[in-house]
């Protein structure tokens, strides 16, 4: 027998403590919940917190959540706590993926950054109780780095009002922390969970803790919150990359200069390398908060609050690289008349007429490059926060905020040595490559067989090798790298608003002061030790078996040879040793080629009015900031300190009109303006050089911000078969796009005795021309169980229900012309052409089901060399870059126990579908990548 509720008991809000969080706009329920007024950075009505609880818990969130977003007077998506912790959302990243309009980018297989409706990461901004910080990284926000463990509601702002920061072009998410007014009283909320990565058997560990209780007749609330997450993996994968036109003539020749030298070599691409990258990581996050709010009387609150949240990446990685180029012999520019094999004169590599082609072939002794890096990559938000809100104070609502805002993005990197090949072709392997599955690309390896002497010797294939250590690799040198990029702010803010009349309307009138100061120092140290050094402190050179470790591969691949994992602790010991005994050299000053340190300081005011006619609100105002940058760098031309220096003031006006149809629907019109600034590194005048994965970094002091002006349209239908339609259509218009161009860097000016780093991928920022993205976003959620009732249907099936989102963009930029390439159009980096979400819910007898669905198609991540070449346009080295489609399907299952238990499963990443990159298009891929997927059971507690 049943024991719930009828259906419009199950639809009512309960305002019960210890139940699902979320935030909506009703004095009356307010009132009746006794709740305090908390505190805000988005532009709403009268916004108070209540609590929601009932036999439905998605459902009834899912109302509390919408009504937040139908009162709110600009467009927004909410999502409330216990709808976040409703599906695997370990960070926030995952929390709103599947709201209308967000796309997801991940790294190994975790949500990291946002595309809002199509538009780059860097154009979603973040803050926290309203307040803005900075990421770690910058302004390419990672979410991946904040459990959805700390908020009671997150709010996605995709139309931005006056009170909002002006770099903001895109959104904005802003995360609403906990508070002991959330309840009425002493609350323990906490969840644990255990579980097991698919691929390579890793375990996982999920647990939180909430604890809040109010004193002094419920006028002083102290809440304290902490997280901690740990994810054990290792991911399959395979790089082939960058792919060249090695016929393509170089500036000044007459004719093809590079190693394939055949008719038809300008338009051939070859791929310089193949390697694995082969991952042990263990990942996680841990946050920990104390917020103190104070009831001083009627209508006045002070509040002191810190957050802190750290993103931890231990990495292990074993990384192998087979070198086509190196060693290759230029062809001659005749046609071939016959395929020989063996060959003479070089490896055979880009050479068609030995029987190879850019998909398979054979290089006859191809370099080896191997590396181990062992990283530990910590990267932490710590933001406090002393606040207040005080009604009627000098005839106005006056809040105000002092914040203090640290940020490090840690890249530890405590050891890292680097072997290769001798120049001996019989020492060195040769590689039978196959790149004609997109989805596998692979090698074999065999010895070298030489045949004769000189320039004369023929190469052929000798036996087959298992084990990619019986080639002889010599050491060249070892690294350690410590520290990374800091980042502190301060931060004052002070708003006021009052009721008043205008234009014979009733009115509120806002208006408010900012004031920003900013520091991003990056100052890493690296130690390095090479062969010579080893020698001259009479010391043996490094061995790879002296930190080998034997035991089975954990992934899944077919890699075409074996290999050792390696000790962690050996080699972080014998990288102790080289620094304790001065072996390794700590870099000077000036050789500080990743130093850079870069200031923002921003002063704001703005004011704006929300007129109330009987038909719904009309909201309208201005922004003004004021920006000063300043930066430094060194340059590695010239042991020298580089410092830049720029100051803008810009205004963003904006426009809201929300006409309430009737009782049900509701239409938006938008228009927004706003400009993203380049971020702290972009517009350092310094170089960065990574090694491992041979990048060159370079920053642009004369990058300037990009400009938007945006016009969203969107009608709501908040329909009373508990069900809610949207749809909408936006657009905006692009000026001074700023996009990542990469290409060969070409120069020597940054090579060492022992390296060359001329070869490397360089990319930097630049400024494109115009551009634009128009979109339509859809979305449908609806519970069956009116329809079922009205049908005469039984009671199992009333707690059926969707959600469904979908976003369809066309998005452009202009890419100024560049060398040969004439001026050209893109697609904006992060931009699918369209993201889906759908979800199946059931919710009936306790239980709670949901297996969710998400989707984006392919979209650029960034913007590569191109030249014209017989009157084509053909890429100049990978050219653009993209991501292939993605998609992901995760089931969570939720049972309650009793009133104070409930059990969890959750099932992730259930498609395993590989992250995939290629250049250009899809017959080029240059990177596949697996994880595999994770199951997860446990409990849920609250008393």
């Amino acid at each position: 027998m049943s024991t719930f509720r009828p259906a419009a008991a199950r639809r009512r809000i309960a305002l019960l403590a210890g139940a699902a969080l979320a935030t909506i706009t009703s004095p009356a329920l307010a009132q009746q919940a006794g709740t305090a007024t908390a505190p805000s950075g988005t532009t709403t009505a009268e916004t108070e917190t209540v609590v929601v609880r009932g036999a439905r818990p998605l459902a009834e969130s899912e109302r509390a959540a919408l009504q937040v977003q139908r009162s709110s007077v600009n467009l927004v998506s909410v999502v409330s706590a216990d709808e976040a912790g409703r599906l695997a959302d370990q960070n926030i990243a995952f929390a709103v993926g599947r709201l209308p309009g967000v796309a997801l980018e991940r790294d190994q297989g975790q949500a990291r950054y946002v595309n809002l409706r199509g538009q780059p990461r860097r154009w979603t901004n973040i803050s926290i109780d309203g307040l803005n910080i900075v990421s770690p990284e910058g302004r390419d926000t990672r979410f991946d780095n904040i459990p959805s463990a700390i908020a009671s509601q997150v709010t996605v702002a995709k139309a931005i009002t006056p009170d909002m920061s002006g770099d903001t072009v895109s959104g904005n998410i802003d995360i609403r922390t906990r508070s002991a007014f959330d309840y009425r009283g002493r609350a323990i909320r906490g969840s644990v969970q255990l579980g097991e990565v698919n691929l390579g058997g890793g375990r996982e560990v999920d647990a939180s803790l909430v604890v809040a209780d109010r004193f002094f007749d419920g006028n002083l609330g102290i809440l304290a919150q902490a997280s901690y997450y740990e994810r054990e993996m290792i991911t399959d994968n395979w790089e082939t990359d960058p792919w060249l036109r090695p016929g393509g003539v170089l500036q000044g020749a007459t004719g093809p200069s590079g190693i394939d030298r055949r008719p038809g070599s300008e338009t051939r691409v070859w791929a310089r390398e193949h390697e694995n990258k082969l991952y042990r990581l263990t990942r996680g996050n841990i946050s920990g908060s104390l917020r103190a709010d104070w009831q001083l009387g009627e209508g006045s609150r002070v509040f002191a609050q810190t957050v802190y949240t750290q993103f931890t990446d231990n990495e292990l990685r074993n990384n192998y690289i087979f070198r086509f180029d190196n060693g290759a012999a230029n062809t001659p520019t005749t046609a071939c008349t016959s395929l020989s094999t063996p060959v003479s004169g070089g490896n055979g590599a880009n050479d068609i007429c030995n029987g190879n082609t850019p998909q398979r072939g054979v290089v006859y002794g191809a370099r080896l490059q191997s590396n181990f890096r062992t990283a530990s990559i910590k990267e932490y938000t710590w933001s406090s926060t002393l606040g207040g809100e005080h009604d009627g104070l000098f005839g106005f609502n006056v809040s105000w905020r002092l914040n203090y805002t640290k940020t490090e993005d840690g890249q530890d990197d405590a050891a890292q040595p680097f072997f290769q090949s001798p120049t001996d072709p019989l020492q060195r392997p040769s590689v039978l490559y196959s790149f004609t599955d997109p989805y596998n690309h692979g090698v074999e390896l065999y010895r070298t067989v030489l045949t004769g002497t000189g320039s004369s010797a023929v190469r052929s294939l000798g036996a087959r090798v298992m084990e990619v250590e019986q080639f002889a690799q010599t050491f060249l040198n070892i690294d350690a790298v410590t520290g990374g990029a800091t980042t502190e702010a301060t931060t004052f803010r002070a708003d006021a608003e009052r009721s008043i009349q205008l234009f014979g309307f009733d009115a509120d009138l806002k208006f408010g002061v900012l004031y920003t100061n900013r520091e991003k120092t990056n100052d890493p140290i690296t130690w390095s030790a090479s062969a010579a050094d080893l020698t001259a402190a009479g010391r043996p050179q490094f061995a790879m078996s002296s930190v080998a470790i034997d035991g089975p591969f954990r992934g899944r691949q077919v890699l075409g040879y074996t290999f050792r994992y390696y000790s962690e602790g050996a080699l972080l010991g014998y990288m102790s040793d080289l620094i304790n005994t001065g072996v390794a050299r700590r870099q000077t000053a000036t050789e500080r080629q990743a130093f850079y340190a870069v200031t923002e300081e921003i002063t704001a005011g703005y004011a704006m009015a929300t007129v109330r006619p009987s038909w719904g609100s009309v909201v309208f105002g201005v922004r003004v900031e004021q920006t000063t940058n300043t930066g430094q760098g060194f340059s590695p031309l010239a042991p020298v300190l580089l410092t830049t220096e720029s100051d803008e003031t810009r205004a963003y006006p904006s426009l809201h009109v929300n006409w309430d149809l009737n009782d049900e629907m509701k239409l938006r019109f938008g228009i927004t303006t706003g400009a993203s600034r380049p971020d702290f590194d972009e517009i350092a005048p310094n170089f960065s050089v990574d090694d491992g994965p041979q990048l060159i970094s370079g920053g642009n002091p004369d990058a300037k911000p990009e400009e938007a002006v945006g016009l969203d349209v969107y009608w709501e239908w908040y329909r009373q078969d508990e069900g809610y339609m949207s749809v909408g259509v936006f657009h905006k218009d692009l000026s001074s796009v700023l996009f990542t161009q990469t290409g060969i860097f070409g120069l020597d000016v940054l090579d060492s005795p022992t390296i060359d780093r001329s070869g490397y991928t360089f990319s930097t920022l630049r400024n494109g021309g115009s551009g634009s993205i128009t979109g339509v976003e859809f979305t449908w959620n609806q519970r069956v169980e009116d329809w079922v009732q009205a049908a005469g249907g039984p009671e199992w099936m009333e707690g059926f229900g969707w959600r469904f989102t979908a976003t369809v963009t066309d998005s452009e930029m202009t890419i100024p012309a560049f060398g040969t390439a004439p001026t050209r159009v893109a697609d904006l980096t992060g931009a699918s052409d369209m993201v889906a979400n759908f979800a199946i819910t059931y919710e009936q007898y306790g239980l709670s089901v949901r297996l969710a669905y998400q989707v984006r198609t392919d979209w650029l991540q960034s913007v590569g060399g191109y030249a014209t070449v017989n009157g084509a346009l053909v890429p100049d080295g990978n050219g653009d870059i993209y991501w292939l489609k993605d998609d992901e399907l995760d089931l969570s299952v939720r049972y309650q126990l009793t009133d104070n238990i409930e059990l969890t499963f959750d099932a992730v990443n259930l498609l395993d579908t590989p992250a995939m990159r290629y250049a250009d298009n899809f017959s080029r891929p240059i990177e596949w990548e697996s994880f595999g997927p994770r199951y997860l059971v446990g409990a849920r507690f609250k008393y």
